[in-house]
């Protein structure tokens, strides 16, 4: 039991500090990105396109290994790997965009070999009678620290530079790297090959599988690890572009998506999930529209309130339905990595596209691209909805996610 509970906080450990560095990461590294390129957006754009393919490429070719009782060591890899990669970018400093397919290559190969079994090893280790609580307390915590921490990284930038905070950074990855050592797996069959035909004969017809693959490409379509979340940031980089001013704004909003987290474990009921979300993503998406026409300090600041209210609820909703069918009796027995190599493949999809399309904006009309990046917006809204909808009438009827079996 003690060392059951030890290797919760290990996970919860590690979850906190992987937050912690993509915030330095998707905020100040673009920045730094931005600044060694003279405002060049084409250097973003291949070392994006390149980490996704990297990801997904490194998920699947593990995927046969992720039911083996050494799957932890593939997480250690990814520590070890992200170590490598922020050495990489002290050692290169304002060369990085000359090798820019290697910086990209690494980060993804880094992201590739630590989610590969990380979802599954937090899946296993918590029930979906305790996930909604232990999502929210995450979310809480994880913005508690993300209130101090951009405000730290922002002000080792303005008075000691940008090579100085990634050594910081660098010293928190090495604290991963120990932490992954001391974890230690349950004990799983020593090998499991992954049988693709089986799971999709067993999901068949399933109207709550089709609606989180659906989700799961709009997501990659927009602000997990898409195009639309490091665009946004761009346009916060044209109006803050101090690292300190970057930093404090930052925060202000990690201290608002830690309400939201409070809020829903502690006061929002899941019959309202679906209006929650119909109203914050339609302002978000509205204002969206807005600050594309008028980029500026008022329409910048509105935007971000909504879309961190929206995406910040959404995200929870999803992730508690995402994780919660992953532990339907059928699929947590006999097909975990089948399941979440699937939502991998349907991410990596639309991180293609989305990632693609953000190349072409330097070769042809930005706006209309945006116009595009809009619709993945609303789809991805839409979907969303759908999902919870989905999901709640599969608790309804007769698909309990503790007992219940696919139905096909």
């Amino acid at each position: 039991m003690i060392k059951k509970l030890d290797n919760y906080k290990i996970l919860f450990s590690l979850r906190i500090l992987k937050s912690i560095l993509n915030n330095f990461v998707d905020v100040f590294l673009v920045l730094y990105f931005l600044k060694v390129s003279n405002s060049n957006i084409l250097p973003l754009g291949i070392y994006k396109l390149v980490s996704v393919i990297a990801i997904w490429l490194v998920i699947f070719l593990v995927r046969n290994y992720c039911k083996s009782a050494g799957r932890i060591r593939f997480l250690r890899i990814g520590v070890i790997l992200y170590f490598l990669y922020f050495l990489s970018i002290i050692i290169l400093r304002e060369k990085v965009v000359d090798y820019i397919y290697f910086i990209g290559l690494l980060y993804g190969l880094e992201e590739g070999f630590y989610y590969s079994v990380y979802n599954m090893i937090e899946s296993d280790g918590i029930d979906n009678k305790e996930r909604t609580k232990y999502i929210g307390s995450y979310t809480a915590v994880k913005n508690v620290i993300s209130i101090i921490f951009p405000l730290i990284f922002g002000g080792l930038i303005q008075k000691s530079g940008f090579i100085n905070a990634t050594i910081f950074a660098l010293l928190i990855v090495a604290l991963q790297i120990v932490l992954s050592n001391v974890f230690k797996d349950n004990n799983l069959p020593k090998t499991q090959k992954t049988d693709f035909k089986k799971f999709y004969k067993a999901v068949k017809g399933h109207k709550e599988f089709t609606s989180i693959i659906t989700t799961k490409i709009c997501a990659g379509l927009t602000y997990s690890e898409g195009a639309l979340s490091y665009v946004i940031t761009i346009y916060i980089i044209k109006i803050f572009s101090e690292s300190m001013s970057l930093g404090i704004f930052t925060s202000i909003f990690s201290i608002i998506s830690m309400i939201i987290g409070l809020l829903f474990v502690r006061v929002i009921k899941p019959k309202y999930y679906n209006n929650l979300m119909i109203l914050t993503s339609t302002c978000a998406i509205i204002l969206l529209c807005v600050m594309l026409l008028n980029c500026n300090f008022i329409t910048i600041v509105l935007y971000n309130l909504f879309q961190t209210i929206s995406k910040g609820l959404t995200d929870l909703i999803n992730e508690k339905n995402v994780s919660n069918f992953s532990n339907i009796s059928s699929i947590r027995k006999e097909y975990k990595v089948e399941y979440f190599l699937s939502i991998e493949t349907s991410l990596f999809i639309g991180r293609v596209i989305s990632n693609v399309l953000f190349i072409f904006m330097t070769f042809t009309n930005a706006r209309f691209i945006m116009s595009i990046f809009v619709l993945f917006a609303i789809a991805r809204a839409i979907s969303s909805i759908m999902l919870q909808s989905s999901m709640k009438k599969c608790e309804e009827v007769n698909l309990s996610c503790e007992e219940g079996a696919i139905n096909g």
